[in-house]
């Protein structure tokens, strides 16, 4: 699996909505999240918010799967955000993602697929105890969208 190793020395905060997702629905619940996100607004302001202090990494829409890589229980969290900076809206919430390194896989769909059965027990990484990222980026951009991974040396 194609993949490179990015090591964030900072932490950062991501605002956005949280939704519940059941685990063996995920690839079927997940983009009626991001559908449902397109039609009320919600997608659109994320990206307005997303110019008001742009950095240059994570610069994407972003989803945030539950609360650590290893996905086990029976649902969990999904939440639908933007690397921010200021005020939190009083309708969204906000999570701190700890400076960490991450496995950066192309094709998020497919990275999912064969992120545990083939590439983890391979690779010679732990998972660490944080959230996955997915990352969604602007039109034109290649990749389009990618898998961050929090993995332990």
């Amino acid at each position: 699996m194609e993949y490179r190793i990015e090591r964030l020395d900072f932490k950062f905060t991501v605002v956005g909505v949280k939704n519940t997702v059941v685990t063996k629905e995920g690839f079927k619940m997940v983009p009626q999240i991001w559908e449902e996100a397109s039609k009320s607004g919600l997608v659109q302001r994320l990206i307005d918010m997303s110019w008001e202090n742009p950095k240059c990494k994570l610069e994407s829409l972003l989803g945030i799967c539950g609360e650590q890589a290893s996905i086990t229980d029976e649902k969990f969290d999904y939440f639908i955000g933007i690397r921010y900076d200021n005020k939190v809206p009083e309708d969204m919430e906000k999570i701190v993602i700890p400076k960490s390194t991450w496995a950066v896989f192309p094709d998020t769909i497919n990275a999912w697929k064969r992120l545990y059965t083939e590439w983890l027990p391979a690779s010679g990484y732990q998972l660490a105890d944080l959230p996955c990222i997915e990352c969604f980026y602007a039109p034109g951009h290649e990749p389009k969208d990618e898998l961050w991974v929090p993995i332990i040396e």
